[in-house]
């Protein structure tokens, strides 16, 4: 168990920062610059607030279970900060990280944000990621209900290593709020001390159905320590 707290305290006026949309999470939720993307502090007095719990295999050091949660209470409240997390108010969101490992051949991780009324639900990610010897592939899922567009995606990301040197991979994206694919991303890359070669196939689709979707084939050269060159597309 780590109980976490952190205190903020600034006689300063907040700058106007309701227009960003800055992610506040478990990552950053005890940062000073955690409601902006630029240097500012929040005016005011805040106390951030936390726990994390671990489960650890004391025979190999294995991570087995990972439990966080956080919340921020206010003094008063800052309406210069940005509504999304509800960090200007005296209570915000409750943020919470839930991480599994199998062994290391499956790990599934879930975030969730609820808001202060713990019913409605800002925020929500479910990663699942499977490896067995040379494979390796990932399902993401991620549910966003702190914006206009309440958006909603579903991903994966698959590779596959050959030998030391080759490798395949494919990785994918379905915006689930418009039944729509966004993309397909094939990659096959040769590698050595000195040489990357990559050759890239991309498929880019829009969210207008009526227009064609855009498909490029390139290859990258990358010459160690020496920097890379990208050969132009060979589709339009």
């Amino acid at each position: 168990m780590k109980p976490k707290l952190s205190l903020k305290i600034s006689p300063n006026h907040s700058k106007d920062l309701r227009n960003e949309n800055t992610r506040i999470d478990l990552n950053n939720i005890y940062s000073i610059d955690r409601a902006s993307d630029i240097d500012s502090t929040e005016g005011g007095i805040s106390l951030t607030y936390g726990n994390e719990y671990s489960l650890t295999k004391k025979d190999n050091n294995l991570e087995i279970l990972n439990f966080k949660i956080a919340n921020n209470l206010r003094l008063n409240e800052n309406d210069d900060l940005s509504k999304i997390n509800q960090i200007g108010e005296k209570t915000s969101n409750f943020f919470s990280e839930f991480t599994y490992n199998h062994n290391n051949f499956w790990t599934t991780k879930y975030n969730l944000t609820i808001k202060n009324n713990l019913e409605d639900v800002n925020y929500e990610r479910l990663a699942n990621q499977f490896t067995f010897k040379n494979f390796q592939t990932s399902f993401d899922y991620i549910n966003e209900n702190d914006n206009l567009e309440n958006l909603s995606f579903i991903s994966n990301h698959t590779t596959y290593s050959i030998d030391d040197s080759n490798s395949f991979s494919f990785s994918t994206r379905k915006n689930k709020t418009q039944n729509l694919t966004e993309y397909y991303n094939l990659m096959y890359q040769y590698s050595n001390d000195c040489l990357a070669a990559t050759l890239i196939y991309n498929k880019d689709f829009y969210r207008d159905r009526d227009i064609r979707p855009e498909q490029s084939l390139m290859l990258k050269l990358t010459f160690i320590p020496l920097g890379e060159t990208t050969i132009p597309s060979f589709i339009d």
